[in-house]
């Protein structure tokens, strides 16, 4: 009987048990066929997500051939195997993430035969699955998953009871089958590419600097904005500098995607790094300059680089390619022009040259890569002066930050991630007053705060330096002498009139004599460097009074 049905369907022999069946001819029932039909050809399986399309995929077939297993494995090419990807009935295939190599067992000769495979005693076949023989099931149909001449994946179906799979079940499955894989293809590439988003700003973001610091007499604000597609190689970074310098970069890496990401990284460690050795601003572009050129990779990222003085407010700026920065300067706001060198990586050897930008008490200067002003079919000179409206009168960088994103990024999204850094050269008060952590690193800070007050107060560089030091010791005292090795701090206040400066510092500890040998000699160095020095030792604290009277420059 068997071989009679065999010779009815014309269905040659592949090995023990499986039998590869030919296109099935069409389903005999008109409404059977107009049913399944619409049940694989419904135009909201496209508007799914790939793991709720082949959910849906399952309980649908599964409805229209009443089986009791439905299994979709997808085709890893790297690998040449078949993955299980979803399943109904047998749900454990999918959570041990079975594999099939393609080409062999029941689902990988459907694979690599490119042919509809059935199974009448599964326990009689070739069935490399053992999750099949576990879970009970008797007979098997697969048919493959193709689009356009490419392997997709397989569509199994099995029932727990013998069965003997017609043309009319095949023709189901393949109708599942045709309409499926295009779906799935499309869901698949959705995925790839959302998932390959999704890494690259994971990626962007762990790469960029985690926080800003904070450095005396100046404050500043960034923004990372990726786009709604890909993600670009866009970054910024501030770097603390010897001599109360703060550097300001701004970056733009040439592509998209996860390489754009990794490379962004590369050049922002290089720069960071040439940058701390003191190059200038056009001499460390040149050098990364030299590092793009090294790579045996196309590369290519426009680039600028501020280093702002604290004690001079001025600024050293050079740009390879990269858009002109906007200087806010009370409630105006203009694009500073200056004649870019070429991107980093056109060409070899390139020469940077630096200009002085003056930013006074109070102004911002306001860095950013081209996705914020960049708009197709509009001129990039408009974008720049969108931007430069968006930023005047802005009154600290959080202000020109939030201005620049509310203005001009769309409400679908950007086309190209952004990147923004904002510096503001603050005011120097008129006296300081602070409270500061007695920790030794506090003593950089102080000098650093201190240099830029005394040059604000007019101090030459023979006051500044003297001054400085003999703050810095009693400062310095008050760190080592006056406290137990736990959390504490100590106050400074500085004021000035009619050309002389009063510098106070203040602890609430207990005074100890100095330990060890040849120590002591920060007083010596205090009465020498001040005018005036009086110590009050107190049951609550000392208190270091200083003053000195400035030449002037």
């Amino acid at each position: 009987m068997a071989e009679a049905n065999h010779e009815r369907l014309r269905r040659p022999q592949l090995g023990s048990g499986q039998i590869a069946l030919e296109v099935a001819e069409p389903i005999t029932e008109p409404s059977e066929q107009v049913r399944s039909s619409y049940r694989f050809s419904d135009p909201a399986l496209s508007e799914l997500s790939l793991d709720a399309l082949l959910d849906e995929l399952l309980n649908r077939t599964q409805a229209a051939l009443s089986v009791d297993t439905v299994a979709i494995l997808l085709h890893d090419e790297e690998s040449q195997q078949l993955v299980a990807r979803a399943a109904k009935g047998i749900e454990e295939e999918v959570e041990r993430g079975v594999r099939i190599p393609v080409g062999r067992g029941f689902a990988g000769r459907i694979a690599g035969e490119r042919v509809a495979i059935f199974i009448a005693d599964v326990d009689h076949a070739d069935v490399l699955n053992p999750l099949l023989r576990e879970k009970g099931i008797r007979s098997l149909l697969g048919v493959p998953l193709i689009v356009e001449g490419k392997l997709i994946g397989v569509l199994h179906v099995g029932s727990l009871t013998p069965r003997e799979f017609g043309t009319n079940d095949l023709a189901v499955l393949q109708l599942a089958a045709a309409r499926a894989a295009p779906a799935i293809e499309r869901a698949s590439l959705a995925a790839r590419l959302e998932h390959e988003h999704n890494v690259s700003i994971a990626l962007q973001r762990s790469l960029l600097p985690k926080s800003l610091g904070e450095f005396p007499g100046l404050t500043v604000a960034s923004r990372y904005l990726p786009a709604r597609e890909e993600v670009g190689g866009d970054w910024y970074d501030v770097i603390e500098l010897p001599r109360g310098r703060v550097g300001l970069v701004i970056g733009d890496v040439v592509g998209h995607g996860i390489a754009a990401a990794a490379l962004m990284g590369r050049l922002r460690t290089s720069l960071h790094a040439y940058a701390i050795e003191g190059h200038g601003p056009g001499r460390t572009l040149e050098l990364v300059d030299r590092f793009v050129q090294s790579l045996n990779e196309p590369a290519m990222a426009t680039a600028a680089y501020a280093v702002f003085d604290t004690y001079t407010s001025k600024v050293q700026y050079a740009t390879a390619g990269h858009l002109p920065p906007v200087v806010v300067s009370g409630s105006d706001a203009r694009a500073f022009e200056v004649t870019p060198a070429p991107p980093l990586g056109a060409f070899p050897y390139g020469r940077c040259p630096e200009h002085e930008i003056p930013l006074e008490s109070g102004d911002l200067l306001f860095l950013y890569t081209d996705g914020l002003v960049e708009r197709r079919g509009i001129p990039l000179s408009d974008g720049i002066e969108a931007l430069v409206e968006a930023l005047r009168g802005a009154t600290s960088v959080e202000d020109a930050c939030r201005s620049a994103v509310a203005d001009l990024v769309p409400i679908e999204g950007l086309r190209d991630d952004v990147a923004i850094v904002a510096l503001q050269n603050n005011p120097v008060p008129r006296e300081l007053h602070l409270h500061l952590p007695a920790e030794p690193k506090t003593l950089a800070q102080v000098r650093r705060i201190l240099r830029r007050w005394l040059v604000e107060r007019g101090a030459d560089e023979g006051d500044v330096a003297e001054v400085t030091i003999a703050v810095s010791e009693a400062c310095a005292n008050a760190i080592e002498h006056a406290y137990p090795p736990a959390p504490a701090d100590f106050q400074l206040d500085a004021w000035g009139t009619n050309g002389e400066i009063t510098v106070a510092v203040r602890d609430t500890g207990q005074w100890r004599p100095p330990r060890g040998q040849n120590r002591g000699r920060g007083l010596s160095i205090i009465i020498a460097a001040m005018d005036d020095v009086q110590i009050d030792r107190m049951e609550n604290g000392t208190e270091v009074l200083m003053r000195r009277r400035l030449r002037h420059r």
